[in-house]
This record gives structure tokens, C-alpha cells and sequence, in this order.
């Protein structure tokens, strides 16, 4: 039966994935954090034990550091076209917390699937269109976490080196740089930086794969001019600089013929 316009809301999307990929980021923990909070809101934990009456409670934490919960029930769980439970957030009043009810269902439609989310049993018209605005937002980030291949960012990128141990010298005597990581046999370098993403350094004379040298890595600096003049006075020599409308950068040669940037974002 059709939601309640006064209690009830219905939305529905199409997205350019299997419903199979769908039905599995609603009951995938770690799939499930990477498009359930949005914009300022962070997922904090997410847990869900998938079974007929299991439960599950999802953790987000605003942008005033306040942390809310939300949990239900598993009423039904008919993969990969249903899914039926119960949702309550934590309130800090027990007389507001409401039990309302949560159904998505996955139709196909040809290579691309149509997910129809019915959300029932709203106290009242208030709350209903505060769950509609979230519901909305959630389902925008949705695309790039169902896509066909999902990626959703870089977590390395590095360099070819014919020779591991000269490079591993040069990126830790100029640059600062000191691995994570040191592969035996001469097969490189990783490096782990404080945002998540990691550098490498690979190829140990072609024992893996042949050298090229490649240009197009950016390390991010927060003072570009004292980064140049640590450079120079390291005897380390420019190969370039450059500005645009956006960024400041300027680039050395490492040892094995790659082009290195350092690069400084301006603001917005």
C-alpha cells in the first residue's frame, strides 16, 4: 500500500547499478558508512546483524559534535529486492522517540535498478519532511558509492625507480620523506601520509616492472616559497614553476628521471 502523504514518504531513483549492488550497500557496514551522512555529518559506527529480527544501529555525529543513533528490527530481508524494518532514533525526551517503518525495494530496469524507499508511521508532518530532506541528501551521495566500479578516491599513486635504494636516499635527503615501508630485494618504497594516502617508490632495477618515467605527482605543501627555499638551500635545483588561477607549484628532478611537484592550493 502507498505511504500516507500526512505521516508517510515515498521516493524513488534510479541508479546505474545491478540491484544486487544496492541491495548490498544497505546491508554492508563498511559500504553503508560511505553514503549515509553527507555534507557535515560523519558516520561514527554502523552495526547490523542481518537476520529476520536482528538489529542493527547507525552512529552519525553532527557538526556540532552531538552524537545520534538511530536503530531498528529486520522485519523482512528478501535479497536482493526487499527490505522491511523498523527505525527509531535516541532521543534524549523516551516520550519522542517514535517507531516508525523503513522499506526499500530494488526493481530492475534493464542494466540500471530503480530503489523506491516508503517511510511510514511519522508522529507527524514535521517529521516526515525533516526525514525527507535527509533521505534526499543520503540518496544524492548514493551514485558514486553503487557505480559500477565505486571508486571513490586515490589511496596511492608513486613512481617507477631503476635504482629503489638511490631514490629511497634522495625523496628522505631532499624531501624530508621517510618510508612506511622498505621492500626487500631493492622493490621499493611506500610512504603514509596524514590524509590517508600513501606514495610509493616501485620497480627495483626492473625486477618487477620495466621503468618509465612519469611526471604528475603533486605533494601538497602548506607554504610553497619555504618549501623552495628549503629545496635550494638542500642544493636541490628547480625544474620549474608555475601559478594558475588556483594553485602555486614547482617542480624538481628526482634521481631516476621523474618529475616531482610540490604544489600549494589557494584560497577559495
Amino acid at each position: 500500500m502507498p505511504a500516507d502523504t500526512a505521516t508517510g514518504l515515498v521516493l524513488r531513483r534510479i541508479y546505474d547499478a545491478p540491484r544486487e549492488r544496492l541491495y548490498e550497500a544497505w546491508t554492508t557496514p563498511q559500504i553503508l558508512k560511505e553514503f549515509f551522512a553527507p555534507a557535515d555529518v560523519k558516520v561514527e559506527d554502523v552495526q547490523i546483524d542481518l537476520r529476520i529480527g536482528g538489529g542493527y544501529c547507525i552512529a552519525v555525529r553532527n557538526p556540532e559534535g552531538e552524537v545520534w543513533r538511530v536503530r531498528g528490527l529486520y522485519r523482512e530481508l528478501s535479497p536482493p529486492q526487499r527490505i522491511v524494518c523498523t527505525w527509531s532514533w535516541e532521543e534524549d525526551d523516551a516520550s519522542l522517540e517514535r517507531e516508525t517503518r523503513l522499506t526499500l525495494e530494488f526493481f530492475e530496469k534493464g542494466s540500471q535498478t530503480e530503489l523506491v524507499l516508503t517511510h511510514e508511521l511519522f508522529r507527524d508532518s514535521e517529521q516526515r519532511d525533516n526525514h525527507e530532506r535527509g533521505w534526499t541528501k543520503i540518496l544524492e551521495v548514493l551514485p558514486r558509492v553503487v557505480a559500477p566500479l565505486g571508486i571513490k578516491g586515490i589511496d596511492l599513486s608513486g613512481y617507477m625507480v631503476k635504482d629503489a635504494r638511490r631514490a629511497i636516499a634522495f625523496y628522505r635527503e631532499a624531501l624530508g620523506l621517510v618510508p612506511a615501508r622498505i621492500y626487500p630485494e631493492d622493490r621499493g618504497a611506500e610512504y603514509d601520509f596524514p590524509d590517508g594516502t600513501t606514495f610509493g617508490l616501485w620497480g627495483g632495477g626492473g625486477k618487477v616492472m620495466p621503468f618509465q618515467p612519469s611526471n604528475g605527482i603533486l605533494f601538497a605543501v602548506a607554504d610553497l616559497d619555504r618549501a623552495v627555499a628549503t629545496l635550494k638551500s638542500r642544493g636541490v635545483a628547480l625544474a620549474m614553476q608555475m601559478e594558475t588561477p588556483n594553485c602555486r607549484m614547482a617542480a624538481v628532478n628526482d634521481t631516476e628521471g621523474n618529475l616531482v611537484f610540490l604544489h600549494e592550493r589557494k584560497a577559495v
